[in-house]
């Protein structure tokens, strides 16, 4: 096992992991000991960030930074960045998940679980603290909205939108809502740094990079 060209980040040299002191499997993934650490499978079928890297995005500024994640959903993603950051705030609206990410929480205490809606900016206020990156997985018709409105409120250094189409409109093709969804995202000022289609892991998928 040796270090990534993502810092925080470790490989075999096929595959991607994060390391911790717990050899605790979060959620099904492989786990390897090494010495006193374990090294955890980070699945690209399981977490579109993992897809990304396996595409070889360029742009991870993760390590020993804030991040601010709209939709963690039961915590698969966060579980790896929280080994890899240095805070995360933890945003998720069903309930059922919560249960999920407070045990999480429990495991790992750089992470802050908060139920709420991504949409309620001025609720996360009250939470989180000028992150360094925004992060959204967020299946919603008005995913870009919630993740502009956010930006635009926290002001972050980068925005990781996974854009998912299908849920914005079914009758689209996915590239016709890429396209519309970059030219909102220039238009509230953002640069776009990258776009990469994660389909191959995450069918009709899209991760787009921003920064103002």
């Amino acid at each position: 096992m040796k270090e990534s060209k993502y810092r925080g980040v470790y490989t075999d040299g096929r595959n991607y992991y994060t390391r911790s002191n717990s050899g605790k499997s979060i959620y099904g993934e492989k786990v390897i000991k090494i010495s006193d650490k374990y090294y955890h499978l980070w699945n690209p079928f399981r977490s579109k960030l993992a897809a990304t890297m396996k595409l070889n995005i360029k742009t991870f500024p993760f390590k020993n930074s804030k991040v601010l994640y709209l939709g963690a959903s039961t915590g698969t993603t966060v579980s790896h960045l929280a080994d890899v950051s240095k805070l995360i705030w933890a945003v998720e609206i069903s309930p059922i998940s919560m249960k999920s990410l407070l045990n999480l929480a429990e495991e790992k205490d750089n992470i802050i679980p908060i139920l709420d809606d991504a949409r309620n900016v001025r609720n996360l206020s009250l939470f989180v603290r000028k992150p360094d990156i925004i992060y959204q997985d967020v299946s919603q018709r008005d995913q870009v909205s919630i993740f502009v409105n956010n930006m635009e409120y926290f002001s972050p250094h980068y925005g990781f939108l996974m854009l998912k189409t299908r849920t914005i409109d079914m009758r689209k093709k996915p590239k016709s809502i890429l396209q519309n969804t970059i030219s909102k995202l220039k238009e509230n000022g953002y640069k776009i740094i990258e776009v990469l289609n994660i389909s191959k892991f995450q069918k009709d998928h899209f991760a787009i990079v921003v920064k103002k």
